[in-house]
């Protein structure tokens, strides 16, 4: 078998090496100074607030710089606005959870696309339900991989259908899990020009130090993203950014009852609230904290590349055609217009249509590549940011 040359990032990614010697340092400090009286200043105030026999001995850890240094590193990495403040978690899940009760209580009516990952979908879903409002979904992705649908042609769609239906709110990814990125300042810009816009709902989880979030930024009032993918941190963990646009009065008063109370059942978020806040809480919920570091060392890495990974260009389709040969068959590279197209690259095979999702990966796997695999003869192949041809 050939040596496995590509994995699939947007499903796993790569641990970089500082997120792993802060993983391991972290690991190690937990094992060896487990009541450190000096632990608490250390996660308030960093690395710089330890006394140096502890910088000595755990290096590793020199990327943290408390949690609300790590708060303005991701506003850094998304390009947020310095007062757009910063949710963490311990899964994304929860963040969407939280921003799904926030939009039904100003919405009634939210659309959607059939590119919505699907355990955040049944979450919108539910919530609707919830609060006896409406969502309509629109089917764009067949057309979009068919090249039917420009940047213009998508945004025109979403906002016919917008107003047609009488919405109000809108939840949208940046980049979809099988690599399609959507106009979102052109979208919005066309619901807004025709009808009322209450709430912004952005999915980045496979946007986030992929492709540049400018359009999320410039249009959301929620953007919800994660750590284990385009990051480098592996380990799980939420990210959430806030904007204060639209509703501006009540997310105030919701993200002040966070700081007092933190919300939903994720330990993480309450204790990285309280903490960034000053106060903790007693009686609060053990949480893992060890994302915390790993995605510092994430962060860090990125930094020391002097480029963010969302200016990294996205290969041409003879690159991906050289990049990632396909195994033996009919398989064909479905890309939408270049515009649309992002570092994830989905493949179709009309020999393979009807074939169980394991055996297509089987199939990759024994070409060497580690791939994703779904029904109709679908795979999805993700380049690490520093992909390039190996000979």
């Amino acid at each position: 078998m050939p040596p496995l040359l590509y994995l699939d990032t947007a499903r796993l990614g790569r641990m970089t090496p500082a997120a792993k010697e802060a993983q391991l340092d972290f690991v190690r400090l937990a094992a060896e100074e487990p009541s450190s009286l000096y632990f608490e200043q250390f996660l308030r105030d960093g690395f710089a607030a330890w006394p140096a026999v502890y910088q000595r001995r755990y290096r590793g850890l020199a990327t943290w710089s408390g949690v609300a240094g790590l708060k303005q590193s991701f506003q850094w990495l998304a390009n947020v606005p310095r007062d757009w403040p910063v949710l963490l978690a311990s899964r994304s899940l929860a963040l969407v959870k939280l921003a799904t009760r926030w939009m039904f209580r100003v919405c009634r009516h939210v659309l959607v696309t059939d590119l919505s990952w699907p355990t955040y979908q049944r979450v919108l879903d539910r919530g609707a339900d919830r609060a006896g409002a409406a969502i309509t979904s629109v089917p764009i992705r067949e057309q979009v991989f068919a090249r039917e649908l420009s940047e213009q042609g998508v945004a025109e769609i979403l906002a016919e259908r917008y107003v047609a239906n009488g919405c109000d709110g809108l939840f949208l990814p940046a980049v979809d899990h099988l690599g399609i990125r959507l106009p979102l300042r052109e979208i919005v810009r066309r619901i807004e020009r025709r009808s009322e816009l209450r709430f912004v709902f952005i999915d980045a989880a496979q946007a986030l130090c992929h492709v540049p979030l400018d359009s999320a930024v410039d249009v959301a009032d929620f953007v919800v993203a994660g750590s284990h993918k385009w990051v480098g941190a592996y380990l799980p963990m939420g990210i959430a950014f806030v904007a204060q646009r639209r509703n501006a009065r009540f997310v105030r008063h919701r993200l002040a009852q966070l700081h007092r109370t933190g919300c939903l059942d994720d330990p993480l978020l309450r204790f990285t609230q309280q903490l960034d806040g000053g106060k903790l809480d007693d009686h609060s919920e053990t949480a893992n904290l060890t994302s915390l570091f790993a995605c510092a060392g994430a962060v860090a890495d990125v930094a020391r590349r002097g480029t963010l990974g969302a200016e990294m260009e996205v290969p041409s389709i003879d690159d991906v055609e050289r990049l990632v040969p396909a195994p033996r068959g009919d398989w064909r590279f479905l890309s939408p217009v270049e515009s649309m197209r992002s570092r994830i690259a989905l493949f179709e095979s009309r020999s393979f249509s009807a074939s169980p999702a394991d055996a297509l990966r089987r199939q990759w796997l024994t070409a060497g590549r580690v791939v994703s695999a779904y029904p109709r003869g679908r795979v999805r192949v993700s380049y690490p940011l520093d992909a390039h041809c190996v000979d």
